[in-house]
């Protein structure tokens, strides 16, 4: 019998799993107690994709060798192979228990707790393991796919960075290739999928990578991609399927289809995450046919389950406040010597500030800025956000009070940290031109800006705020805290007022070089708001911001923003006014809190 189970052990080695299943069959016919040979059999069984048998003979092994923590990991990680992250999870515990410490048991265990939806626990395991191992390809992997979960996107970059493709099998290049896809390296993501389809034609990449076209607006492509499916698609995510699918029948006008695919795939048992996806999907094509009511369900289930998903990744996070640093305010008027300080020239100037309440038309105007050759735009990235981090965990940086913080910098720590923002701005654009800043909630930030940058330009652009309010709420923002704000027509109609009244009490203490436009007016008589705008900029027009949707639709990028797909159209005014469809699902409170800045801002509820 040795001979026979160095046979079959040379065989698994080489590949042969046929010929090592039936020498240890016989083998263990033999020797029906011996442990060693229950594993290698199970090796080889799962090697054929007979998982099941293989975690029979696992179990069984790891029975006759309770005490072993290398046998519990094993048995960990063919539960994982089959689906049953719980199982996996007791296993891994059992190996603890028993003294297990290295990277196979990190790793091992932190993907029990990823298939469990259990993120922040996750992380931790899986930092030790890359920590320990960081050239190790399934650590890395693993780690990246719980930072993408957790929206980590900058920390997901940097963690495939380096990662070398030449060292992946098939499954593990499909995975890199959505991650690159959600870190936002979208070229790379894109070859990686076309040399996937090529070799072998992988049909689970298509779904995937039909996402990654839609979301850069390549809807043809997207399509085709799909249809090499086929009709068997056995093995393929069928919700991830079913939106894809929806999405690109949307983009082609065919929202019945859509809608009957994306009923088809709901079910109570989704992951709320993709649930959540789901309904906000069908919400989209439900109001595209008039649908307000049937939108407006699908609507309240899609906030009910993101609400699910954010308790999955934060389980021991409360709801958070409503922007909660907008506790971050002036109470007196900036300091001279601080809104003084780096004025002098420093061979760049400073930035314009384009920012807005979300869901404003602050996409439209940046890709109509964008069009203008002597501009470049930063895309929603949170260069200043990062600066304020560091100043205000610095040395320098002055207790709580945001004037005396700010004050207490001088122009040394002002330079340095106008520096630092120019770096973070680096990663993301090489700045030929004058520099827009379109990061919407800035103008929470205002002090801040004002302090660092005082010879900026802002641009604030405003909309009806119902519109504003509705828009936000069909919105998928994610599942982070901040998304939370927008969970009910009354709750976004709350965050609108609280920005507003801070804005606008923060500008009286540090007014800023500021141009106030309204969307309604951009999209009725853009000649005119533009000639105004470039004024105040001290730039001339160019005939190419006329015709800013080609200058978009020509990227290779993806638009940043949930208004991909708008701004690759010739400008219409089809979203002015979209509210008083849903007037009905407005509550008195919800009106009455937006009543004010209806008023302040030149509209009506007529």
């Amino acid at each position: 019998m040795h001979a026979e189970y160095a046979r079959a052990l040379q065989c698994l080695e080489e590949g042969h799993f046929t010929d090592a299943v039936q020498s240890m069959r016989r083998v263990l016919a033999a020797m029906p107690t011996f442990a060693a040979g229950m594993e290698l059999l199970a090796m080889a069984l799962a090697q054929l994709g007979e998982l099941d048998e293989a975690r029979g003979w696992f179990e069984r092994a790891a029975r006759m060798q309770s005490g072993s923590a290398g046998a519990w990991i094993n048995l960990g990680n063919i539960c994982l192979e089959c689906g049953d992250a719980t199982a996996a999870e007791a296993a891994f515990k059992q190996a603890r228990a028993l003294g297990a410490d290295d990277v196979p048991w990190f790793l091992g265990y932190g993907l029990s707790l990823l298939g469990q939806a259990r993120f922040v626990e996750a992380r931790g395991l899986l930092q030790t393991a890359f920590a320990r191992e960081p050239h190790a390809a399934d650590v890395r992997l693993a780690l990246a796919q719980c930072l993408a979960e957790l929206e980590e996107y900058e920390a997901l970059g940097a963690c495939l960075e380096g990662l070398q493709q030449a060292t992946l099998n098939r499954t593990q290049r499909q995975v890199l290739a959505w991650l690159l896809a959600q870190a936002g390296n979208d070229e790379a993501a894109e070859c990686l999928y076309r040399n996937l389809l090529e070799v072998g034609d992988c049909a689970e990449a298509r779904v995937p990578f039909a996402l990654l076209l839609e979301r850069l607006n390549r809807v043809q492509e997207a399509d085709e991609v799909l249809r090499g499916i086929g009709a068997d698609s056995a093995g393929i995510d069928q919700p991830m399927l079913a939106l894809a699918t929806a999405r690109v029948l949307r983009r082609q006008g065919q929202y019945g289809e859509a809608i009957n695919r994306l009923s088809a795939a709901l079910q109570p048992a989704r992951q709320p995450s993709m649930q959540a996806q789901l309904q906000y999907e069908l919400a989209r094509n439900h109001d595209r046919i008039g649908e307000v009511d049937e939108t407006m369900g699908a609507l309240h289930a899609a906030h009910a389950a993101a609400a699910l998903a954010f308790g999955q990744r934060w389980p021991d996070a409360r709801a958070p406040a409503v922007l909660d640093w907008l506790q971050q305010r002036l109470h007196e008027p900036l300091q001279q010597a601080c809104a003084t300080a780096g004025v002098e020239p420093r061979g760049v100037q400073d930035p314009i500030f384009l920012v807005g309440f979300p869901r404003s038309g602050t996409t439209l105007l940046e890709r109509i800025l964008a069009a203008h050759t002597q501009l470049d735009v930063l895309e929603e990235r949170p260069a200043l956000e990062r600066v304020i981090a560091a100043l205000r965990c610095s040395d320098a940086w002055c207790g709580e009070d945001l004037g005396a913080g700010l004050s207490s910098l001088g122009t040394g720590r002002i330079d340095a940290a106008r520096q630092h923002y120019w770096d973070e701005v680096s990663r993301h654009v090489v700045a030929r031109g004058r520099l827009v800043d379109k990061y919407p909630l800035t103008m929470t930030r205002l002090p801040y800006a004002a302090c660092l940058f005082p010879q900026a330009d802002w641009l604030l652009l405003l909309r009806h705020p119902c519109d504003c309010v509705l828009s936000c709420y069909m919105q998928a923002f994610g599942t982070n805290g901040g998304a939370l704000a927008f969970s009910s027509l009354e709750s976004t109609a709350q965050t609108y007022a609280t920005i507003m009244q801070w804005w606008h009490e923060q500008l009286a203490l540090a007014p800023v070089r500021l141009h106030v436009l309204r969307y309604e007016d951009l999209v009725a008589d853009l000649p005119r708001c533009l000639a105004a705008l470039m004024d105040f900029l001290g730039l001339p027009v160019q005939p190419s911001q006329f015709a800013f949707h080609a200058h978009a639709s020509a990227r290779s990028s993806r638009i940043t923003t949930p208004s991909y797909a708008q701004v690759v159209q010739p400008l219409n005014d089809r979203a002015v006014g979209r509210w008083r469809a849903y007037r009905g699902h407005f509550s008195e409170q919800t009106l009455a809190l937006l009543a004010p800045w209806v008023e302040r801002f030149g509209y009506t509820l007529d």
